[in-house]
């Protein structure tokens, strides 16, 4: 029987979104190749925010020998995922790399890789999986983009995953792809500029096999609610469902701030066991939301207001979870207060934050790297810093001793831990849900040691002075060729 072991590679070290209990979650991509391998293989996977895959020297793998390694990268796992496959095909184990990353930069994986396949793995892995038996197995694989439609009846192994390592959360994917084009976001290349949904009754099915079994359920999708009346009606029809049959799942999810819109949407979510929803505010400055091209974030604040908006959400028990992005062109100091003074008024359950970051393929990538202000950029040693907790280009409106005065101010009033416990109290009175209360604090509370995290990795970056050597160096790069168009890879 062949042995194949898919890993998702985890940099040592790095403190960031998988330090937080809910989105510390089993890899359902790497489930789902493990339920579409033939059943002749013996398959493991390996997580390396569970178990390392390396020895402590880096040298040797401490998996039993495997006749293929399947390996799968964001960008900030990417130096990792490189290591690791370096090792696996010096101790004879052919590697195939894909994900995010390797979709962005399939020509650089190649060096690293015996095969590379970008985009969507799902519809192309049985065929890798074939050419491998026969003795055939091509440099690059492209799966495509796919109706979701194919997938009905396949469900990811997570009784597998369940077992090995005992996850209390997991993740189910609804949808796929987003026709808005935020300056910063990576998923148009991934995923397409097309919503793709997957049928009701499949995703029901699903959550009937996994009844019971976890704490709690994330929908993977970039917008759950959808961007069409189309989408309404899909999404109320799974809510109903999941209520209907008694599914008592929580959940939560990632939406923009227009489902406030529907509260017929809202209020069977409500029934259907979500404790809140994650939404991208990442600005209350409508000339950073513009330069991100979120502009319709600024019209929902134009036109009802966000306090109404937010309002509309949270009485129907519904937690906020909101995403703020620090250290955009048009940030000073004083935007952090006025953050802080957002997230306190409109009494918002959950902020989480990060730094701005150009991911390959963007258009913030492509802008910066013309301006020559990335100074994170030997790669591919430096991808492992594009975790959106590190500064990785020069500021433009405030100084790096004035951005780590800032974040130390939003910790004193949003994450101290008196703080937390004070938000958590009025979201319990607010919200009069006692797991969304509590969903919301625990959350709080492990994002308190990210943000942390964050401070340090800013004053780490200020100590080296790598920061002042590379404000001494920006100057335009006028040859720079931009990456933000579509994948094409060599055949």
């Amino acid at each position: 029987m062949k042995r194949l072991v898919l890993i998702q590679p985890h940099p040592p070290g790095n403190v960031g979104e998988e330090n937080v209990s809910v989105l510390n979650q089993m890899p359902v991509n790497l489930a789902y190749l493990k339920a579409l391998t033939p059943p002749d293989w013996e398959v493991d996977i390996i997580d390396e925010t569970q178990e390392a895959v390396l020895s402590a020297d880096g040298k040797s793998p401490l998996f039993e020998r495997a006749d293929l390694v399947g390996i799968s990268a964001m960008t900030h796992q990417s130096t990792r995922a490189y290591e690791i496959a370096q090792v696996c095909r010096d101790n004879g184990m052919p590697v195939v790399l894909g994900g995010v990353h390797i979709t962005a930069y399939p020509e650089e994986a190649a060096n690293f890789g015996d095969s590379v396949a970008v985009r969507e793995g799902f519809s192309v892995w049985p065929q890798i999986v074939a050419d491998f038996e026969r003795g055939q197995m091509k440099r690059f694989y492209d799966g495509g983009l796919n109706n979701l439609g194919d997938l009905e009846g396949v469900y990811p192994d997570r009784e597998f995953l369940r077992q090995k390592y005992g996850y209390r959360y997991t993740a189910t994917v609804a949808t796929a792809g987003c026709p808005y084009h935020c300056d910063f976001c990576f998923v148009p290349l991934f995923q397409g500029r097309k919503y793709r949904e997957r049928p009701v009754e499949d995703i029901l099915n699903e959550l009937e096999a996994i009844k019971g079994h976890y704490r709690g359920m994330i929908w993977t999708d970039e917008n759950f609610f959808g961007h069409s009346r189309i989408s309404h009606e899909r999404t109320l029809a799974l809510y109903k469902g999941m209520a209907e049959r008694k599914l008592n799942q929580n959940w939560f999810g990632f939406t923009s701030i227009n489902i406030h819109e529907d509260q017929e949407v809202l209020h069977w979510m409500a029934e259907s066991g979500s404790v809140g929803m994650l939404i991208g505010f990442e600005s209350i400055d409508p000339q950073a939301l513009k330069n991100m091209n979120k502009g319709f974030n600024a019209n929902v604040e134009k036109s009802v207001g966000y306090k109404k908006a937010i309002d509309n959400i949270r009485k129907n028990g519904l937690a906020i979870w909101a995403t703020m992005i620090f250290g955009t062109d048009t940030d000073r100091p004083e935007t952090f207060d006025r953050v802080a003074d957002f997230i306190l008024e409109n009494e918002i359950d959950i902020m989480t934050c990060g730094l701005a970051t150009p991911f390959p393929g963007t258009k913030l990538y492509d802008r910066l790297m013309a301006e020559g202000r990335i100074f994170r950029n030997n790669y591919p040693h430096d991808w492992q810093y594009y975790t959106a907790h590190h500064l990785l280009y020069t500021l433009k409106s405030m100084s790096l001793d004035e951005l780590i005065e800032s974040f130390e101010n939003i910790y004193d009033r949003l994450y101290s831990t008196e703080a937390l416990r004070e938000r958590f109290r009025k979201s319990r009175a607010r919200l009069q849900n006692e797991n969304a209360a509590l969903f919301a604090f625990r959350v709080n509370l492990d994002w308190q040691n990210v943000y942390k995290h964050i401070i340090e990795n800013l004053k780490v970056l200020r100590e080296s002075g790598d920061y002042e050597r590379a404000l001494s160096r920006v100057k335009p790069n006028p040859a720079f060729i931009p990456t933000s168009k579509p994948v094409q890879i060599a055949r």
